[in-house]
């Protein structure tokens, strides 16, 4: 694999919005990789997640808030760098949100997008991945929690070339396993599946998502788990 993120290592970031921050993944990337930054604010819908990342950034100029995606309460142009990792298939209008980051951007500034996707030549261990995902994604929507499944890569780059940006660079990339089979790592996804189905059991008509569970614990133990293939795009706006 390519080591996509040495790339990052010659970024001045300036003030950072990390959206969609999550438990703050990416914020910890940010951290280490950008030659230097000034602030990094990371924003999420979920109460959870925000209170979450806050423990973990006690930094003065790291500050995570809870917000809506699609109604960023920054003015046009605040950020110079705007940073979206791993969670295009969580929002429930993927234009507008990615609209309001633009909107927030400063002309030039620079967009950071990554995003797995689902097809293209996945070895079968990531196929686990990816079949995790899926089953986890329809798991959330029934909870009426916004979890699309995975994109095509094509969509994920229609996303992007629908946005005023210049000098855009996309590069393919993955984390290799040397065994998917790697007893700590599947063990992991194992716990997560049967936590997840003993709360799929007490939920009505919820039979075909126990079933489809117990059938990924027998992929894990079969074939194991790698990291799906995804995208990383840098652009800037116009």
């Amino acid at each position: 694999m390519k080591d996509v993120f040495k790339q990052l290592s010659e970024l001045n970031g300036g003030k950072v919005l990390d959206a969609a921050t999550g438990r703050g993944e990416f914020i910890q990337i940010i951290k280490q990789s950008f030659r230097s930054y000034t602030q990094i604010i990371g924003i999420d819908v979920s109460e959870k997640a925000v209170a979450h990342a806050e423990k973990l950034f006690p930094e003065n100029n790291i500050e995570i808030f809870k917000m809506d995606l699609e109604d960023i309460q920054y003015e046009d142009g605040y950020f110079d760098t705007v940073t979206i990792s791993n969670s295009l298939h969580h929002l429930g209008d993927v234009n507008k949100v990615l609209g309001e980051l633009l909107r927030v951007l400063k002309p030039g500034g620079l967009l950071l997008v990554t995003e797995m996707y689902r097809d293209g030549k996945q070895s079968e261990a990531q196929s686990t991945h990816i079949n995790m995902h899926h089953w986890i994604s329809k798991i959330d929507r029934i909870s009426n929690i916004p979890h699309n499944e995975t994109f095509k890569k094509d969509e994920i780059i229609g996303f992007v070339n629908k946005l005023p940006l210049k000098n855009v660079s996309i590069e393919d990339f993955y984390y290799p396993t040397d065994n998917p089979k790697e007893v700590k790592s599947c063990e992991s996804l194992i716990r997560n599946c049967t936590d997840t189905i003993k709360r799929l059991e007490t939920m009505d008509n919820t039979s075909s998502l126990v079933t489809e569970g117990k059938q990924l614990i027998n992929r894990i133990n079969e074939i194991g788990c790698a990291s799906a293939s995804r995208l990383l795009i840098l652009a800037h706006k116009q």
